[in-house]
């Protein structure tokens, strides 16, 4: 980590620490741009290929080529395994027609509203008040 680890904020960048018990967050083409340092969950140091590929869920013994920027962004332009599964699974369900399950209290999502119902409504109410404004106007 160089210099880095002890410049202060602002200077050079800086490396976020991954957490065993949390998500990690994006894994990006280059891992040595600023403030896109990922860092070890306990060791001072940036991550492996090796590492890399885990949080991707590549398995072991998967090969990647050319040098190691190549290899970093093969695997930052991947998405990790289950995400693709996942989306895979809803694919199939909706040319399927099957329900697809709805959950209104998801304590996750940074979204608002972004349930069709909910939306149909704000647009409602977002038309009507472009009616009152004309009409005023």
């Amino acid at each position: 980590m160089g210099a880095s680890f002890f410049a202060g904020g602002g200077k050079t960048g800086f490396f976020r620490r991954l957490d065993w018990n949390k998500p990690s967050p994006t894994l990006v083409t280059d891992p040595t741009m600023p403030a896109t340092d990922l860092c070890h969950p306990e060791k001072d140091r940036p991550l492996s290929i090796q590492e890399y590929m885990r949080v991707q869920e590549f398995p072991d013994n998967w090969l990647f080529w050319g040098g190691i920027k190549d290899k970093y962004r093969q695997i930052g332009n991947a998405v990790p395994i289950s995400l693709g599964e996942a989306i895979g699974r809803h694919v199939v369900r909706l040319l399927n027609n099957e329900k697809i399950e709805q959950y209104p209290d998801f304590p996750y999502s940074r979204y608002k509203d972004t349930n069709y119902d909910l939306f149909m409504k704000l647009m409602k109410k977002r038309e009507q008040k472009n009616e009152q404004l004309q009409l005023v106007m």
